[in-house]
């Protein structure tokens, strides 16, 4: 049996590779582009072939293989939430196929299953998400940006505009490498 891979190592090694491609300007990821391009590369007999917007109540993202796993499925719900939310969600699905692939045929993720901030404990969604936040807002990049500044909503609106998430995804993130406690209201 093979170890459980780690999201965040496999979300830095792509990550890695955009900046010597790309240099470190190249925000915010085109995670559609990525995601498709790397596994057509990387796992050409199984790559995610397709991405696609669809509006469906009570849906955010979902990850399907076809029958014989040649190619894979990205649908994301784009008749609600902020362009943000659907990039998130769609590098939250990618997670899903980098990490858990071997795991299933089928990821079906609904609101309360992405972007959780739920950090403590070790389940699939919340690894999608880790994977999510690490692609979109690398450790390395996100420091920099929030290096020194007092914390506010303006330096959380400019990562959030860097990256192309959601408000709610940076500062999620600044509560990742925070050294102290904040609040903002």
């Amino acid at each position: 049996m093979t170890p459980p891979k780690r999201p965040m190592a496999v979300a830095n090694q792509i990550s890695s590779m955009l900046n010597q491609v790309l240099g470190v300007d190249r925000f915010p990821v085109n995670v559609q582009e990525v995601a498709l391009e790397y596994t057509k590369q990387c796992f050409p007999d199984s790559p995610i072939a397709k991405i696609q917007g669809e509006a469906i109540d009570g849906f955010e993202g979902m990850l399907k293989a076809n029958k014989a796993k040649t190619k894979w499925l990205i649908v994301y719900n784009d008749g609600t939430g902020s362009a943000g939310r659907q990039r998130f969600t769609v590098a939250h699905e990618f997670g899903h196929y980098m990490v858990h692939r071997e795991l299933q045929d089928v990821f079906a993720c609904n609101a309360d299953d992405i972007a959780t901030g739920e950090r403590n404990k070790r389940d699939i969604e919340a690894e999608a998400d880790q994977f999510a936040s690490t692609l979109l807002m690398p450790y390395d990049d996100f420091r920099k940006q929030v290096d020194g500044q007092p914390i506010s909503f303006d330096l959380i609106g400019h990562c959030a505009n860097r990256y192309g998430v959601s408000l709610t995804a940076a500062a999620l993130r600044w509560i990742d490498i925070a050294p102290e406690r904040a609040i903002l209201i």
